[in-house]
């Protein structure tokens, strides 16, 4: 005899759940990114970060002025899991799973206060208090507003049509120092998750009332960086749009560009993928774990966009604070191919561009002609001086060649490379990557004429020795400077 199963109900403990939603890994910068997107899907043109982080009683709000919410709409936002990730969503939805605006409030606070009015109706407003909840054992949310909240909200010239988002109780985020310096956090990530919509005018954002501006991750409008061209990526029922970008070296960047493309986590960091759903930005970097993809100093400049849609959530494994994606299977062997290409390029700027160093083996007549050379002995790679290099063939033609030669194998045997390979690692954007980069043009031309002074006096061995040092580091990367030493010997018709 067959026993039909009986239907328990089995809801789950309201303090309980709510405590572990709160350990679902939100950072502060993630939380706010969270509750922006919630104003820009209702249309909002301007939101504003706003904090107080005074110890015990300071406050978080998110104010925009979008569509707003009736007091229907409003209760149903405060509910978790309102619209899952199965629902059908309009067109440019940031939403996912219907838990962002409570998820991520509860992840920094214990108190999540919503006031809100559409252009036609009467304000409405809920609170979570979690201590309430607890206190209760069950779900209830309170549908009045403190005068503390009024007063807030007042303070910060809230206007109507439009919500503010309120956290009090700030036992995550904390107060003074750590929300102040969490706050600037929040602003690198907005200007970098809406940076689309900063850079086109469709949003304003300020955050402790300073202004954000859009971050390009691809420096689009430099002269120097490489668009590949976009590719249509497909499999199955999945499509992404691809385009990779290889930037420029970083001797070829103003001081002022070189800091707008490091980023808030520094070139080496910021290397990789970067997913666009609906233009919202949602991984900052990274080679989406493909196989044997790493983060290595010379692919920093391999920068892809890649473009998908809220259609796209399940194949993507887009992760609740829509700050971790995984690509679908069919689409990664194609999503490898175009990294490596693009990392191959960011491999072949700096071979160009920070060169420095060849194997002794390259004695190319024509070629450019570097200061240090490879070599291989007793089975491990060192670097020598490049005894062929002008300047240095001048100073051992000398009567002091002995004494030279002593001061260069000093050099050579006691230079760190196990030291400056660890440094480089760590801060590949602080590493000069080719001779002189960086140094100033006083610099430049003391040293140009000190060497010009020690090249040899006799007219047909110093022309030759002229004419060597345009192909020579780091001479070739200074023709001015060089005539200009040139012409302070009085030696310019020499060559």
């Amino acid at each position: 005899m067959t026993v039909e199963p009986r239907a328990l109900h089995a809801p789950p403990n309201a303090a309980a759940l709510i405590e572990s939603l709160r350990a679902l890994g939100y950072h502060l910068p993630d939380a706010i990114a969270d509750l922006a997107d919630n104003s820009v899907t209702a249309g909002a043109r301007s939101v504003s970060v706003e904090y107080n982080a005074d110890r015990g009683t300071g406050w978080v709000a998110v104010v925009d002025d979008g569509r707003g919410m009736t007091e229907e709409q409003l209760h149903r936002a405060m509910h978790l899991g309102v619209d899952g990730p199965l629902a059908p969503r309009p067109r440019g939805d940031l939403g996912r799973f219907g838990l962002g605006l409570k998820t991520a409030s509860f992840s920094q606070a214990r108190r999540l206060t919503v006031l809100t009015r559409t252009a036609a109706g009467a304000m409405a407003a809920r609170t979570w208090d979690l201590g309430f909840v607890a206190e209760r054992g069950d779900w209830y949310v309170l549908d009045s507003v403190d005068d503390e909240a009024l007063r807030i909200a007042e303070q910060l010239g809230m206007a109507f049509p439009g919500t503010m988002v309120l956290w009090r109780d700030l036992d995550r985020c904390g107060y003074g120092s750590q929300l102040t310096d969490g706050m600037a956090g929040v602003r690198d990530q907005l200007a970098a998750v809406f940076g689309r919509f900063l850079r086109d005018g469709r949003l304003r954002l300020t955050v402790g009332g300073q202004r954000v501006r859009g971050w390009d991750p691809f420096l689009t409008a430099h002269p120097a960086t490489q668009d590949l061209g976009s590719a249509l990526v497909e499999g199955g029922l999945s499509t992404a749009g691809v385009t990779p970008y290889v930037l420029p070296h970083p001797s070829r960047l103003t001081n002022v560009e070189a800091l707008a493309a490091t980023g808030a986590s520094g070139w080496s960091s910021h290397q990789g993928f970067y997913v666009y759903r609906n233009n919202r930005l949602l991984t900052l970097g990274g080679w989406l774990g493909l196989a044997g993809l790493r983060r290595t100093p010379q692919c920093q400049l391999a920068r892809i966009a890649v473009e998908v849609t809220s259609d796209d959530d399940h194949y993507w494994q887009v992760d609740i604070r829509k700050a971790r994606v995984s690509p679908p299977p069919v689409l990664r062997d194609r999503l490898r191919e175009i990294a490596v290409l693009t990392r191959t390029r960011s491999e072949q700027v700096f071979r160009h561009r920070g060169t420095s160093v060849v194997p002794a083996s390259r004695r190319d007549s024509g070629a450019l002609t570097f200061v240090w050379q490879q070599r291989s002995r007793r089975g491990q790679i060192g670097y020598q001086i490049n005894r062929d290099h002008p300047v240095v063939a001048a100073a051992l033609a000398t009567q002091e060649k002995a004494a030279v030669e002593v001061a260069l194998r000093l050099v050579e045997e006691a230079l760190p490379v196990g030291l400056i390979a660890t440094e480089v690692t760590a801060a590949p954007d602080r590493a000069a990557q080719a001779p002189l980069d960086g140094a100033g043009q006083d610099e430049v031309a003391a040293l140009f004429r000190a060497a010009v002074a020690a090249l040899p006096h006799e007219p047909h061995s110093r022309q030759a020795v002229v004419a060597a040092l345009r192909s020579t580091e780091p001479f070739n990367r200074f023709p001015e400077a060089l005539d200009r030493a040139l012409d302070a010997e009085g030696a310019a018709g020499a060559h």
